[in-house]
């Protein structure tokens, strides 16, 4: 089965090894996901964000920047495997030749929130896609509240908040980019803002449902669900343990595919079979689903997904098929 993957944190993971001076490369690592491993899982198209934490930074431009760098010099060194996408025909061209397609995305708005000419110049490096938020306020908007089981208290405050006036600058720079609005860490109110302004499909790169896990709130609720859907949009499937099982602790181990499979499901029953993809967030997240522990072994998903019923057209368009529609409409 071909994979599609919208969010994976590797490149913000190797340039941390790299600054801790670690011996750390694209083609194979100790990380969740590595070129070896993706040829493994068969993967036609593997997002790479470039992730920034905006409290931990001093210049978050220049930070995204070295990620960048880091990022170009691995498509340079494995470029008969991997090499980076602009445009959908870029996809199909690497398909044709056995590649795996590389598409940057950003994940904080604080990389480029300063000047309108810092997202130019992401996007003429190659970004398609990037979220207005992480886990901060930001100039551009709020994050979405994050719930301290320990402390039984909100981390972070904007769930209903939307987006403030330089955000819906930002938005309309990113749609006459061709920059995908990611709304994946965004608020509440924030999701609704893009939902009523946006002129162009958006997506949730990886998010899953509130539904099931309503302490999640970085999970969509059943009404984005539903809007996402209808605006020709696609999220992805986290596989981080907190967003899919209810009532999770800290120091629990990771997903069960049983609890992935269930949000698939429901997420089908609210949205549709079309509006739902893969995003994994390898790298990004601490504990790997049990039984599928990399990015080689996706394929144990693929299977078990069949026998707990869904329909092989409906796992193709899971793996590969709807978010490969989403960049054909929309890159």
């Amino acid at each position: 089965m071909k994979v599609f993957d919208m969010h994976c944190d590797t490149i913000s993971a190797l340039y941390e090894k790299r600054r801790r001076n670690e011996m750390a490369e694209l083609r194979k690592n100790n990380l969740h996901l590595d070129i070896e491993k993706m040829k493994k899982g068969n993967y036609g198209l593997q997002t790479f964000a470039l992730f920034v934490d905006r409290d931990a930074e001093d210049d978050c431009f220049c930070t995204a920047q070295e990620m960048l760098k880091l990022f170009r010099e691995e498509m340079a060194k494995n470029s008969k495997e991997i090499s980076q996408v602009f445009t959908y025909k870029d996809i199909e061209e690497n398909e044709k030749i056995g590649k795996i397609s590389a598409l940057l995305s950003l994940e904080e708005g604080a990389s480029y929130e300063k000047n309108p000419e810092m997202l130019h110049k992401f996007y003429e490096q190659g970004v398609r896609m990037a979220t207005l938020t992480w886990n901060y306020e930001n100039t551009l908007g709020y994050p979405n509240q994050f719930y301290n089981p320990l402390e039984r208290d909100v981390w972070s405050t904007g769930e209903t908040a939307g987006l403030k006036a330089k955000g819906f600058e930002m938005l309309e720079e990113m749609e006459s980019l061709g920059i995908i609005v990611d709304v994946s860490h965004l608020s509440d109110g924030g999701f609704y803002d893009v939902a009523k302004y946006a002129k162009r499909p958006f997506l949730a790169s990886h998010s899953n449902a509130r539904g099931i896990t309503p302490r999640a709130a970085r999970n969509l609720t059943d009404d984005m669900i539903r809007i996402l859907a209808e605006k020709g949009g696609v999220m992805g499937l986290n596989f981080c343990v907190s967003f899919v099982r209810e009532n999770w602790r800290p120091g629990e181990e990771g997903a069960l595919l049983s609890e992935l499979i269930r949000q698939i499901k429901y997420i089908i029953h609210i949205g549709g079979e079309d509006c739902i993809g893969l995003g994994s967030d390898f790298d990004g997240i601490e504990e790997v689903p049990m039984e599928m522990q990399n990015a080689g072994e996706l394929g144990i998903l693929a299977e078990t997904m069949e026998r707990e019923g869904l329909r092989y057209h409906q796992i193709e368009k899971i793996f590969y098929g709807n978010v490969k529609r989403f960049l054909e409409e929309n890159l």
